[in-house]
């Protein structure tokens, strides 16, 4: 019983991967409150979603797996951020995030109807 206890005690933590871009993040947060001039608009997003993809990326390699919602909102990010950095007009991507949400929800629905509530 204690074996299976903590297999999912320890089955929802964050991996080590997870903790480092995290980390990597948060202080790069800080240093856009001391040095306001030394990111541009923008550029938090994109460092976020290039974290994000990467930390999925490595997880996929070391067959940890990977989460296509932590995909998404990597790739969201990282337009976002383009958008802001680059000035540009991207009036489809809401349109865009919302199709793959939905695609995202129905596969998710079917899941739940097959009896599988885990990935």
């Amino acid at each position: 019983m204690s074996n299976n206890s903590e297999s999912s005690e320890t089955e929802y933590k964050s991996t080590v991967y997870g903790s480092i871009g995290s980390a990597i993040f948060i202080m790069c947060f800080g240093l856009s409150y001391f040095f306001p001039s030394f990111f541009p608009t923008g550029s938090l997003f994109v460092l976020a979603g290039v974290l994000i993809l990467l930390v999925n990326i490595v997880k996929s390699l070391k067959s940890i797996g990977y989460s296509v919602l932590e995909l998404l909102f990597g790739a969201g990010f990282i337009v976002i951020g383009v958008n802001k950095l680059f000035e540009l007009d991207l009036g489809f991507f809401p349109a865009f995030i919302i199709v793959l949400a939905g695609i995202l929800l129905f596969q998710s629905i079917k899941r739940l109807r097959n009896g599988q509530i885990f990935d």
